[in-house]
């Protein structure tokens, strides 16, 4: 049984892990004022148990995917099916089962216009598939996967073996990682953290959703008035909000927001509501999270 002390633990050191997917234990510790060892028994959980997955992503930019675009599908028939069905689509990073307006959340992934419509193309013609609503990003306000990339820096393929290594254990040990490439453990650091610098590559937590009954997580459409600073302010700052994005289509910024309680939830919704550049705020619950796969291979 875990108690109520390592379950806010927990909570703290996955926001930990996604600010830096690589701290190590002894800054861990030090950031949530808590003993090494139960820092280190509390992360050996967490990813032992399949509750959070420490992996690298690529830069969006960086592999082409210029074209971002959140789905809002709906369906005429049981969801799991469907988004197991869409989880299949390439270009499909995130897939969620939701209640609300819409049936399924999709975010798809591509380098161009024609790409979009061609993933558009395969999505409306999933069986069970009735209405696809399509939102795409024009700038990304916060996350863990967001756009860094200097523009300038490149990769080589001892780079891109370890970016392969790191998508499988963001938190492989320097150690391990120099004998798959066969470097030194000092010339892999070196390389590990030009990448992160750079911006080529994240490395972050990934939560699995509803796990221990600690998160519940809400997305957010929203439609903005004429004077927006505020709302996206407030966007980047809230602690809760995990994802948000500026886009074109039916809302102004779809985002992510998660809280303990359905209580705590309502409280940051109706804070938000109440902001003036607000018009409009459509919510959605993330039921079952079926696919979150940032892994892109490089040629």
């Amino acid at each position: 049984m875990i108690s109520e002390r390592d379950t806010s633990l927990d909570a703290r050191l996955i926001r930990a892990l996604q600010r830096d997917g690589r701290a190590t234990i002894q800054q861990l510790a030090a950031e949530l004022d808590a003993p090494r060892s139960l820092v280190s028994d509390r992360l050996r959980a967490l990813t032992g148990g399949g509750t959070v997955r420490v992996l690298a992503a690529y830069d969006p930019a960086f592999v082409g995917q210029t074209v971002i675009a959140h789905l809002s599908i709906a369906i005429d028939r049981a969801a799991r099916p469907v988004a197991r069905a869409l989880a299949g689509i390439e270009e499909a990073v995130l897939v969620s089962c939701v209640g609300g307006l819409h049936d399924i959340v999709l975010e798809v992934r591509v380098d161009s216009n024609e790409a979009l419509g061609a993933a558009l193309h395969r999505v409306r013609s999933t069986p069970g598939v009735t209405e696809v609503r399509t939102q795409r990003y024009t700038g990304i306000l916060k996350g863990l996967f967001i756009p860094r990339y200097d523009g300038v820096s490149g990769t080589d393929a001892i780079d891109r073996h370890l970016v392969e290594l790191l998508q499988r254990d963001g938190r492989a040990s320097y150690t391990s990682l120099a004998r798959a490439v066969s470097l030194s453990a000092p010339a892999v650091r070196a390389r590990v953290q030009r990448l992160l610098a750079t911006g080529i590559v994240t490395i972050s937590a990934v939560e699995t959703r509803g796990a221990l009954g600690r998160q519940l997580s809400m997305g957010l459409g929203i439609t903005l008035g004429a004077d927006s600073s505020d709302v996206l302010r407030a966007l980047q700052e809230d602690p809760a909000i995990e994802f948000a994005a500026e886009c074109i289509g039916s809302f102004d910024v779809v985002a992510t927001i998660a809280a303990a309680t359905s209580s705590d939830l309502l409280g940051r919704l109706d804070a938000l509501r109440a902001l003036p550049g607000v018009l409009r705020l459509t919510a959605w619950q993330h039921l079952e999270l079926v696919k979150e796969d940032y892994y892109r291979q490089m040629a």
